[in-house]
């Protein structure tokens, strides 16, 4: 590994990668949230429907980790979407005591046709890159995505070589084994 990137003298949020991913994320869902506006939901709703439409089903606990949301916010969401025939609470199978929120049939249907809300947002934002360099921003958010999982799952310290499958780490990642075995080498090799 070569001399660090960061250093207290060039960090500054035009560079760091913390920074730009965030306020990517906070812009993104700004738009989207412009999007939903017409279609009477939230984009959080949304999230939460296309979460569950992929999971089946999950604990409040669990959904709130995954989205990054305050549970009690969280809560409240879940609240206004099983009022709408959304989703549903049920005891869980694996633990009786736990409760989980599951997509209804109605909530599978309403995430399905709003797909096309999120895909031409997104193919509108990627219009003035080239296909490859579309692959090429997805393939380093992965193998970012891979390394910071590793680190929160194995309580790493210091940064250390990645070797958990990035398809593995996060279910509503699909990625494709050519891709996947490409970004598992650099999260290894770290090189291209």
């Amino acid at each position: 590994m070569g001399p660090a990137y960061y250093d207290t003298r060039t960090l500054e949020p035009s560079k760091s990668i913390g920074f730009l991913i965030k306020r990517c994320g906070v812009l993104m869902s700004q738009l989207a949230e412009r999007e939903f506006e017409a279609h009477g939901m939230s984009f959080t709703q949304w999230l939460v429907l296309i979460r569950l439409r992929w999971c089946e089903s999950l604990t409040a606990t669990q959904l709130s980790e995954d989205m990054g949301h305050d549970l009690g916010a969280l809560t409240r969401v879940v609240d206004s979407l099983e009022r709408a025939g959304l989703v549903r609470r049920q005891r869980s199978r694996r633990d009786r005591r736990a409760v989980e929120i599951a997509i209804t049939p109605r909530g599978r249907r309403v995430a399905g046709r709003t797909l096309p809300f999120i895909a031409n947002l997104l193919n509108r934002l990627v219009e003035p890159f080239a296909r490859q360099e579309i692959e090429a921003l997805i393939a380093l958010l992965q193998r970012l995505l891979a390394r910071l999982e590793f680190f929160l799952t194995e309580g790493a310290r210091r940064p250390a070589r990645a070797t958990a499958s990035p398809a593995r780490l996060h279910p509503a990642i699909r990625v494709k084994p050519a891709v996947q075995r490409r970004i598992r080498g650099k999260i290894r090799g770290g090189t291209s």
